[in-house]
């Protein structure tokens, strides 16, 4: 027990950057076991959106690109970024093989939609209490 106790005061655990700790797995308590994960930690240092252009806009989209960026939880907030990359590949409709590919859908009941690459934007002005993993946004590559 007072090695135990010993270990514990010992014990500290720091996150090496401003972050949310979210889908928390453990309790009071409970044995961390290594290698095993006990919680996400998301970075809110860089925030980043991923938007799905279809192959006949991708031409006109550069690198270095001013984008405008609306979130759909909060519409009337208009948030600015930049073109980080833009995608060469998706994995095509009829793949067997994933290796590695974005698979982004194009399919929508019989009608077959133009492919669609991702392009990454980084948000130059992020509020970290309104972005979040996952969510739905509107960007406008100008």
């Amino acid at each position: 027990m007072d090695e135990a106790r010993l270990d514990l005061e010992h014990c500290r655990v720091v996150a090496p950057f401003d972050a949310y700790v979210t889908n928390m797995n453990i309790s009071e308590g409970a044995y961390a076991h290594p290698g095993a994960p006990m919680f996400t930690l998301i970075d809110t240092r860089t925030w980043w959106v991923v938007a799905n252009y279809r192959e006949s806009k991708v031409k006109a989209i550069r690198i270095g690109s001013p984008v405008d960026v609306y979130l759909m939880g909060h519409p009337d907030r208009k948030f600015h970024g930049v073109v980080d990359s833009v995608g060469f590949g998706v994995l095509p409709e009829d793949a067997k093989v994933i290796g590695g590919l974005p698979d982004i859908e194009r399919t929508l009941n019989w009608v077959h939609l133009a492919t669609r690459f991702p392009v990454r934007v980084r948000i130059l002005d992020p509020d970290p209490e309104l972005f979040r993993i996952g969510a739905t946004a509107v960007t406008v590559v100008r």
